[in-house]
């Protein structure tokens, strides 16, 4: 008989833990692009375990998929309020600003959530911001 080892996070706890990944997320945690699973837990006084189940759960995505995609939301509406940095900085100076290691992750997990490359996004915005300058 199987005694289903699968270890279950008590209800108490496991809010506990939503708690101190929301205030991480407020504090723009994820920008940093040393964070890892293990690295995070320890940050938020729990382990890998019990964090890896409050993601899968609670954001109902893995790690990897959570951590690109609250990057790249942040990204898109931080591009969006300063469209400047488009102009002024380059594609992987811009990866590695929103947590990013490589090009080709930031502009996979930038297509997958918003249909288009980073490029074509940072031309719209400076054609946007174009727009507003000239009044058309």
């Amino acid at each position: 008989m199987s005694n289903g080892k699968k270890s279950k996070i008590k209800t108490e706890l496991f809010f506990e833990i939503v708690e101190k990944l929301g205030s991480w997320e407020e504090q723009s945690g994820f920008l940093d692009n040393k964070v890892n699973l293990q690295r995070l837990a320890k940050t938020l006084h729990t382990n890998s375990t019990y964090l890896s189940k409050v993601i899968n759960t609670h954001k109902n995505k893995n790690f990897a998929s959570y951590l690109k995609d609250i990057r790249i939301t942040y990204a898109i509406n931080h591009l969006k309020e300063n469209p400047k940095i488009v102009k002024t900085k380059s594609m992987i100076q811009i990866a590695e600003m929103y947590g990013f290691n490589s090009i080709s992750v930031f502009t996979k997990s930038f297509k997958n959530k918003t249909g288009v490359t980073p490029g074509v996004f940072f031309k719209r915005i400076l054609e946007d911001e174009w727009r507003k300058s000239t009044g058309t």
